[in-house]
């Protein structure tokens, strides 16, 4: 319980210090394909979270999906907010929603 409660906060605390956050894994094709959409928008500096990487991964995954109802990766996050996954990221950046939210937000020109 303790260990859920810590996650929860980490996760709470990652998505509003940073204006990109994204929930990930190393070898998964969708978390790449996010990354790299992310990066092809402009985005300079984004958070990446590899959570198969840590002690806490699953604990991370769970919180996740009590705070997006998502119990996959990747989990991309735009000042706080939810944007899907690797292919929700991809149709919003085709779309020109991605650019036009980032603009908005003042991450990219």
């Amino acid at each position: 319980m303790a260990a859920a409660r810590a996650a929860l906060s980490f996760v709470e605390k990652a998505i509003k210090s940073h204006n990109v956050v994204v929930f990930s894994k190393t070898t998964c094709p969708f978390c790449i394909m996010a990354k790299q959409t992310l990066s092809e928008a402009g985005i300079q500096k984004m958070q990446v979270y590899e959570i198969e990487t840590r002690e806490d991964g699953a604990d991370i995954q769970e919180a996740l999906k009590s705070l997006t109802g998502r119990s996959t990766v990747p989990n991309v996050f735009i000042k706080g907010t939810s944007i899907g996954g690797g292919s929700e990221t991809a149709e919003l950046y085709q779309s020109g929603q991605l650019t036009e939210m980032l603009q908005e937000q003042g991450i990219i020109k």
